[in-house]
């Protein structure tokens, strides 16, 4: 059985516009987990909205993110939005994946989502803040 992720203050990167986002962005990916974890017919009904709001909103983090980054002139500007890019294309492949009926496939795209999110903010973004807080 798959298990909600919890946001812990680890994550914190201390900016706080882009800590809100990270929040936001596993949030809409527990909307996820509830529907999986929900009855049948909730996820048929409820599947396609919310992996809409995931998508949406990763993208629009992701633009929100870089454009920070950019105008901080951060160096590794280009590798970071590879990973950002990547993890787009990996995830409109799982999603085209996933039908109304596939409560597995949708379990497999919740924990390859979130370990992504965690260990990509725990990691990278980790790298970037410091970056533009020596800056500083």
């Amino acid at each position: 059985m798959i298990e909600k992720i919890q946001w812990s203050d680890e994550y914190l990167l201390n900016i706080p516009e882009i800590d809100e986002q990270h929040k936001k962005l596993l949030s809409y990916a527990n909307n996820l987990y509830e529907i999986v974890v929900g009855s049948k017919e909730e996820f048929k009904n409820k599947m396609t909205n919310v992996l809409k709001d995931l998508t949406e909103y990763t993208q629009y983090h992701f633009e929100n993110e870089e454009k920070f980054m950019a105008d901080n002139d951060y160096y590794g500007i280009d590798v970071h939005k590879l990973a950002h890019d990547g993890f787009i294309l990996e995830v409109k492949k799982q999603i085209n994946q996933i039908n109304d009926e596939d409560v597995e496939s949708a379990e497999k795209f919740y924990i390859f989502v979130t370990k992504w999110v965690l260990t990509h903010i725990a990691k990278a973004d980790k790298v970037w803040a410091n970056f533009i807080k020596e800056k500083k």
